[in-house]
């Protein structure tokens, strides 16, 4: 399954609008990282109350090849007060992979702000089959939901599946999500969210006869109310993805369609989408701005609603997480030249993104590790002394295997691997 989507509060003001790429490279060290995104939101929801926010939010990544697990916190500042916002901890664990499958487990744990009336807190817990080729791939998962503040829904099981591809500098995703629950309603119909639910009739609900209060705390009332009921529900939901990066833009949009039953689906949460852009500044600094619709969620008593977001990036984070966690490093590699750069004096230079280190070894370096050195966000060059004639090259990506550059010749090595070989003319 995908990690469980956030509403549009928490996309809106944590501006994570870079983490949506298919492409994470396996570490062999641990690594922890650190980044922090401000910015300003808006959020409209004919249900909840308009919200204008300005936010900073800090992020906490740690990482080592089987294991990762971040962590996150908002600040919002509304009606010039600030206030904690949103919160995140997700852990993600792995199997070695045997013949490009492996087995993967995720745990989230998250606390929303529905609106100033109340919050949202849940449990996920998934676990997903992933079979991985340098291109593309394929995943099937199932989880649970579990719902801490929301009465009127129950534990939600959850199925899905999904496929990606690599095409050129885009990843395209598509992901199709079953959610069953049971949740509660009134003998009256009500309108939640949009969707009506119908109960046998029997004497009126007074919380039924309140519908000025805020949503969250409707939501509690009428699952305390003794004229309530209980129904089960299914959602399915369609979702594709595409991201495309070029230089210094990075561009990504989703949209969905959701069925089920009417009294369990909105007209307005029937079809969805949205579209997040930025531009790096720097190799460190990037503008972010996003906006779109997001669906309602029943498991979160969360109705849908528009969100717009634009900020600064403002600290790198090197490897982009998303759904799905890919173990390519060659498929990285968009560009990959030698240059001569004077007498006896070659260029390398590479354009590999979402990576914090790049090394070389050839017969040239007298095969010890040599790191580039970045010069952009993508960017990688080394100056390197080369003699005319024939040499071999491998390169690594962040401490991974070592492989033959893409794009140019190889052949097999002594030790059952890959090298490159490069010719220099005099």
């Amino acid at each position: 399954m995908a990690r469980q989507k956030l509403p549009a509060t928490a996309v809106a003001v944590s501006l994570a609008l870079l983490t949506t790429g298919e492409h994470a490279v396996a570490q062999n060290a641990s690594e922890m990282e650190t980044r922090l995104q401000a910015g300003a939101s808006s959020r409209r929801s004919a249900a909840l109350r308009p919200m204008d926010a300005m936010g900073v939010t800090p992020s906490v990544r740690y990482s080592n090849r089987r294991f990762n697990i971040t962590t996150s916190a908002s600040a919002w500042m509304v009606n010039q007060r600030w206030q904690l916002g949103d919160a995140e901890l997700t852990t993600e664990t792995n199997t070695p992979s045997f013949h490009g499958l492996r087995a993967e487990l995720l745990a989230n744990a998250s606390r929303i702000n529905v609106d100033q009336a109340g919050l949202s807190q849940q449990l996920d817990l998934t676990g997903r089959l992933h079979l991985i080729r340098e291109n593309g791939g394929a995943w099937l998962g199932s989880g649970v939901v579990r719902p801490l503040r929301i009465t009127t829904v129950t534990n939600a099981s959850v199925n899905s599946g999904g496929v990606w591809t690599r095409l050129g500098p885009a990843t395209i995703r598509a992901s199709i999500t079953n959610f069953a629950f049971t949740k509660f309603a009134s003998n009256d119909t009500v309108a939640a969210g949009g969707a009506i639910s119908a109960c046998p009739v029997e004497p009126a609900s007074p919380i039924a006869q309140t519908p000025d209060l805020p949503a969250g705390v409707y939501a509690i009332a009428l699952a305390s109310s003794p004229t309530s009921c209980r129904r089960s529900s299914r959602l399915t939901d369609v979702e594709g993805g595409l991201r495309w990066e070029h230089r210094l833009a990075e561009v990504s949009l989703r949209g969905g369609q959701r069925f089920g039953a009417v009294v369990d689906v909105a007209p307005s949460s029937r079809n969805w989408g949205s579209a997040q852009a930025a531009v790096w500044l720097s190799s460190k600094m990037a503008a972010v701005v996003g906006g779109g619709r997001e669906p309602a969620q029943p498991t979160r008593g969360l109705p849908a609603r528009n969100f717009y977001s634009a900020g600064l990036m403002l600290a790198y984070w090197p490897i982009p997480r998303g759904t799905v966690l890919v173990t390519t490093p060659a498929s990285l590699v968009r560009a990959f030249e030698l240059r001569p750069a004077g007498v006896a004096l070659q260029r390398l230079t590479a354009r590999i993104g979402g990576v914090e280190k790049v090394e070389i070894m050839g017969d040239f370096t007298d095969w010890a590790p040599v790191p580039l050195v970045r010069r952009g966000r993508d960017q990688w060059e080394l100056l390197l002394p080369m003699s005319p004639g024939i040499h071999h090259i491998n390169l690594r990506i962040d401490g991974g295997k070592w492989i033959a550059p893409p794009g140019i010749p190889s052949i097999r090595d002594d030790f059952s691997g890959e090298v490159g070989v490069l010719v220099i003319k005099s």
